[in-house]
């Protein structure tokens, strides 16, 4: 019966083993678990990205190259364009109401003429943080390229394993406040709203994957929740408290898993 008061995780039985699988995965690939302790929690402040004056594509490739260098990728060869921006938000011209639920992708990864490159939105520069979450995402398509195997749950979930992977390089936080935005807003004569969404994993699913590495590689679990949305602060606990009494011994449970049951 004690049990049954114990805290939960926020995501179901199924989407945490899929973490955990995620997790062993990452680390068989990729240093193991003294590699993602040296891998730091990255915050949205001026240690990471401090202000600049650069505007434009100049201020994109600036911040491409902080994500890079943080990732440890400025080595790794890869050109950044600008992509499409988002689509007329308005529901008819002549109308002073204006909707977006739907937009252009936020970031693109692939290879061309012997290069990879990244694409973003440049719409995206009005949301730093969405912006530096994006490139974490689409390096993390790189990263992932570059493995001898593949994620766990095949192709279907690859680009699951592409938004952990993200979280895996340190940018959770990021990750975790871009997997949703609304907004409302009345200016000029014309009044509506903005709904924005990126990524393929939950905001529940990356707030707990943030809570895994902040256990893991014993980040400043306060740090991450001041930084989170105000929302996803209480989520982020909740991961914490369940981990802690649920997973105490959490690097020994994911070396223990078998990734062959995942292929």
């Amino acid at each position: 019966m004690l049990g049954l008061f114990k805290p939960k995780l926020p995501v179901d039985p199924d989407e945490f083993e899929w973490l955990m699988a995620g997790y062993a995965w990452l680390l068989q690939e990729f240093d193991g678990i003294e590699g993602l302790r040296g891998t730091g929690l990255v915050l949205p402040d001026g240690d990471y990205f401090p202000a600049s004056r650069a505007t434009g594509h100049m201020r994109a490739v600036e911040l491409f190259d902080q994500v890079r260098a943080i990732a440890g990728m400025s080595d790794w060869q890869c050109d950044l364009y600008e992509g499409a921006t988002d689509a007329d938000p308005h529901v008819a011209h002549g109308h002073a109401l204006r909707r977006l639920t739907a937009a252009q992708p936020l970031g693109t990864f692939g290879y061309a003429d012997g290069r990879y490159h990244v694409t973003y939105n440049p719409d995206e520069l009005a949301r730093p943080q969405s912006l530096v979450a994006t490139f974490a995402h689409e390096l993390a398509h790189y990263l992932i390229h570059s493995a001898r195997t593949r994620p766990p749950g095949g192709p279907e979930l690859e680009e699951h394993a592409t938004d952990l992977a993200a979280i895996f390089m340190g940018f959770g936080v990021f990750q975790a406040n871009s997997a949703r935005d609304f907004r409302q807003f009345q200016d000029a004569g014309e009044q509506g709203w903005q709904m924005r969404s990126s990524g393929y994993l939950s905001e529940l699913s990356r707030v707990t994957a943030l809570a895994m590495f902040v256990r893991l590689t014993d980040a400043d679990a306060k740090a991450a929740e001041v930084a989170l949305k105000d929302y996803l602060r209480g989520p982020f606990r909740k991961a914490i408290a369940a981990l802690d009494h649920r997973h105490p011994r959490l690097a020994e449970e994911i070396a223990a898993v078998d990734l062959a049951e995942w292929r």
